[in-house]
């Protein structure tokens, strides 16, 4: 699996980087916060970190790759363990901690929707192809492992494999830079969840985020 990912990333730099231009071309970094839309019931939330990287200004060439890395913040649940020693209660309540980061890196391209007087844009982005890794870390708060036990525990997972996307962006002009503002919503791992039950769904995290597009010239090689 990861020799896989490896020459799916090594494809997605070589379409990226193979490509040469003389227009103007920029870097937009921008942060904020995430939710999951998958989870319903006990959501998991992030701090998003997006990169974009667009080799063209042309809205005729409006190829770009996007890394999205989600920083978790920690998912509290309750969960139930229950023992056969007749001296100690049989069932206790335990606090459940469960956190998932999330990376993904996506080729994607622009469609102009709109431009201002002032010069400001608003683009939709759609990303058909990324790659996705979501890591999963549980864990149960004062668990007397010796003398309870946890019926069909949540465990640590790593899953990875393809999502779409699709992401709504308004740029604020200025002379040097764009203010951005981003609504990035993703859908879940398109992969099997496998046969161990577990109380949580892979994460389909809707981001919003504010940063900025920083511009620079690319020279035809």
């Amino acid at each position: 699996m990861k020799l896989f990912f490896t020459h799916v990333i090594c494809f997605f730099l070589f379409i990226t980087f193979s490509i040469t231009t003389n227009a103007q071309s920029s870097i937009s970094l921008s942060t904020g916060i995430s939710t999951d839309m998958n989870n319903s019931n006990k959501t998991f939330h992030h701090i998003p970190i997006s990169l974009q990287w667009k080799p063209f200004a042309d809205k005729k060439s409006p190829l770009f790759l996007e890394f999205d890395y989600d920083i978790p913040l920690i998912n509290k649940r309750t969960g139930d363990a229950f023992t056969l020693n007749e001296s100690l209660p049989q069932k206790v309540t335990l606090q459940e901690n469960i956190s998932s980061s999330i990376f993904t890196m996506a080729v994607g391209f622009r469609i102009h929707l709109y431009t201002n007087k002032k010069n400001n844009s608003f683009y939709l982005n759609i990303l058909p192809v990324g790659i996705c890794s979501q890591n999963f870390k549980v864990s149960y708060k004062n668990f007397d492992k010796v003398n309870y036990e946890v019926l069909n525990p949540d465990v640590n997972s790593s899953p990875a494999g393809f999502v779409m996307s699709m992401a709504a962006v308004y740029n604020f002009h200025k002379t040097k830079q764009d203010m951005m503002l981003m609504l990035h919503a993703q859908t879940p791992l398109l992969t099997s969840r496998g046969d161990y039950p577990l109380s949580y769904k892979y994460a389909a995290p809707l981001l919003i985020t504010f940063g900025y597009n920083f511009y620079y010239n690319k020279r035809r090689k």
